[in-house]
């Protein structure tokens, strides 16, 4: 299972931000919306940790041993076209959905077994063949008549026939598909296209879904279903044999060259089952240096691992037996029924009967946690910086009341015996402030106009730049010979477009960020260490999404760009066709990149866009914009609070009472809060360090 620091992290995080939501109630202040969005966010988010491998691979019971339970059929049978969602809930339950759409819904234990034996494994008369590549044809063929001729150009298609892993007789692999075709074309409403499973998993799986993807085709393809999944996934295992198949793998090869994103190749993992399974130690040595020397070009040396899943998954069995006699006793049946695992068996007879020897020996076999730990290092890295940022807005919340209490404390001291004098000081303060305030304003206007000027601007500068490299890259593609041209080029196509726009994404935050800390930096031009912590907004998470959604509201061009919209029409060509219409896309695309192009919404009614480097450079102005809008609303806000914290000063300036008794509430407030920021920065470097 992923790591329980995270989890552990995470509701340390939530308890500083009750603590933070109970302070301010009780201070009588409100609690920052902003900061309650992000909060929440953080208790729902979801970890969704992706599958891959090819048919055989070892999926399943990796699954399974990661899961801690045996959920999915291990039986060597190759998974059907369907995605399989795996998540923590109260109870077992089975929720399948065919391609027409139709829900399955299973409770009963016995019935979700056999559904999944059913539909989640391929009978064995076509086990040798790509039934996720079928599947996914039928699926494109579900609104056609499908001609002998359609047929024909599938089975010479180069992934079809690359397909043939275990090396079948020709004339076989082509009639077997035939007839699978034959036998499911009428068919296509019943291919079950995704399978959620809910179980009662460990609390450290909650917040967290397995997706179990359909085996990977030999040329690295996986079909639109397990595309879409690919894009939201925040870590992706692909999973491949240490024995028993060849140790290159061009599946993984294609698809992380050619089909995955650079932003989601940072999250990929390659894992070899079997690392204990007919090997010695010299012997798995050679292979693992074969492997990572084979791979290292591909991905990151750390992200290449090595477990054994069987190890794992008996481990898990024993475990729940908990006694050492009941281990010892599972062992000698297991023997008397020609069932033993001899691995498992020689590391409980080193272990002398005791279980926590026996526990850390198999989990040094099964290398699980090195699983674990590269997911943490490596994936959940953005989790935990979102941790570390939440952390600081509740810092900054804090200080800001901090420093507003202070500055009121520091005036209330001073004068409380005259009255007089503390109303003129007062008066004085709102009138500074106001000036603070006001030259702030015309600072903040003029840096963000730096960054949105359309000529001059930091960001026509770098669209511009954005813009020839793509354009150089889809001329690359309108230049191909046709020799060139293979499956493959279309998937590469798509991928330098989607990286042009993860760019682009990456620069817009950038700029949001830049412009942020230099309206902070000019806060500082007008005013002291104090009251800068009283009027710097406090920008979290939630203030960045509200940001990127102005944006999308101001010109709805922007999100068919992100989504892809470049490829919606063009991927609906028949998979055989797009050597045909390669350099028709290509073009399309260009005409696009400058022309613009039209959608269509669903009345019927056609809009005219700008084109798509256009419309990423209105998407980052129209960014900047909002963040100029929030800031300006934060900065105002804040202003606004000082000056009534005033108001309400000068309301008793006469009762000095009542004044000592706000002295002394202060006092204690200052002292709370102070409370709470130590255990805010102590969590928040523990974190750091922890990443580190």
């Amino acid at each position: 299972m992923i790591a329980k620091d995270y989890n552990q992290y995470k509701k340390e995080v939530l308890d500083l931000y009750n603590d933070y939501v109970k302070t301010f109630e009780s201070f009588g202040k409100k609690v920052d919306e902003s900061v309650s969005k992000t909060a929440d966010k953080i208790k729902k988010e979801v970890f969704n940790l992706m599958v891959l491998g090819e048919a055989k691979s070892g999926k399943s019971t990796f699954i399974n041993a990661y899961l801690g339970e045996e959920i999915l059929p291990m039986d060597e049978l190759q998974c059907t076209s369907s995605i399989i969602e795996i998540k923590r809930g109260d109870k077992f339950e089975l929720k399948a959905q065919k391609a027409s759409g139709e829900e399955i819904i299973k409770t009963e234990f016995n019935e979700i077994t056999q559904f999944l034996q059913t539909h989640a494994a391929i009978p064995d008369e076509y086990r040798n063949i790509p039934i996720t590549t079928i599947n996914n044809w039928l699926l494109e063929y579900k609104d056609k008549k499908i001609l002998e001729n359609d047929i024909k150009d599938f089975l010479n298609e180069k992934e079809v026939k690359e397909a043939n892993i275990f090396k079948i007789d020709e004339k076989e692999y082509k009639d077997l598909i035939c007839k699978y075709i034959n036998e499911n074309k009428s068919k296509w409403k019943e291919i079950i296209i995704k399978i959620e499973i809910t179980y009662t998993l460990p609390e450290a799986m909650q917040g967290i879904t397995i997706i179990d993807s359909p085996g990977v085709g030999a040329g690295g393809n996986v079909g639109k279903i397990t595309e879409d999944y690919i894009e939201k996934a925040d870590a992706i295992i692909f999973i491949k044999s240490l024995v028993g198949q060849a140790l290159e793998n061009n599946s993984f090869q294609e698809l992380i060259r050619n089909k995955i994103t650079n932003k989601k190749k940072e999250l990929m993992f390659l894992v070899f089952t079997g690392k204990c399974r007919d090997l010695n130690d010299l012997g798995f040595e050679k292979l693992k240096h074969k492997a990572i020397e084979m791979y290292k070009n591909d991905i990151d040396k750390e992200k290449i691992l090595f477990v054994d899943s069987k190890i794992q998954l008996f481990l898990n069995k024993c475990l729940k037996l908990d006694t050492s006699e009941k281990i010892k006793d599972f062992f000698e049946n297991l023997n008397k029924t020609g069932d033993n695992f001899e691995s498992a068996e020689n590391i409980w007879l080193k272990s002398y009967g005791d279980v926590y020897k026996f526990k850390n020996n198999m989990e040094e076999k099964s290398n699980f946690n090195s699983v674990n730990k590269a997911i943490n290092k490596f994936a959940r890295q953005a989790n935990y910086l979102r941790l570390i940022e939440f952390l600081k807005s509740l810092n900054n919340e804090y200080k800001k009341r901090k420093a507003t209490i202070s500055e009121l404390l520091q005036e209330l001291k001073e004068n409380i015996k005259d009255p007089i004098e503390l109303e003129s000081r007062i008066k004085k303060k709102e009138k500074e402030k106001t000036d603070m305030f006001n030259k702030s304003n015309e600072g903040i206007d003029t840096i963000f106009n730096k960054y949105t000027d359309n000529i001059n601007g930091y960001i026509a500068k770098e669209t511009q730049e954005l813009e020839e490299n793509y354009k150089n890259k889809i001329n690359e593609f309108i230049n191909l010979e046709e020799w060139q041209i293979d499956n493959q080029t279309f998937d590469k196509m798509k991928k330098i477009t989607m990286d042009t726009i993860d760019a682009a994404k990456h620069f817009r935050d950038l700029m949001i960020r830049t412009a942020i800390e230099e309206c902070n930096e000019k806060l500082i031009e007008y005013m002291d260490k104090n009251d800068v912590e009283i009027f710097a907004p406090n920008f979290t998470e939630s203030d960045f999404d509200n940001i990127n959604n102005l944006a999308k509201e101001e010109h709805s061009g922007y999100k068919y760009v992100e989504e892809g919209v470049t490829f919606k029409k063009t991927t609906q060509v028949p998979y055989h066709n797009i050597k045909a219409h390669l350099k028709t896309i290509a073009n399309s695309i260009k005409e696009r990149l400058y022309k613009g192009y039209i959608t269509k919404d669903e009345d019927g009614e056609t809009k005219q866009h700008k084109g798509i480097i256009e419309e990423i450079k209105d998407n980052i102005i129209d960014n900047l914009n909002s963040c100029r809008t929030i800031y300006t609303e934060k900065l105002t806000e804040n202003f606004n609070t000082i000056k009534e914290e005033y108001e309400d000063l000068l309301k008793d300036k006469d009762d000095n009472e009542k004044n000592l008794q706000k002295i002394k509430d202060f006092e204690d407030k200052i002292k709370k809060i102070e409370n709470h920021l130590e255990n805010i920065n102590n969590l928040e470097k523990e974190i750091e360090n922890y990443v580190k």
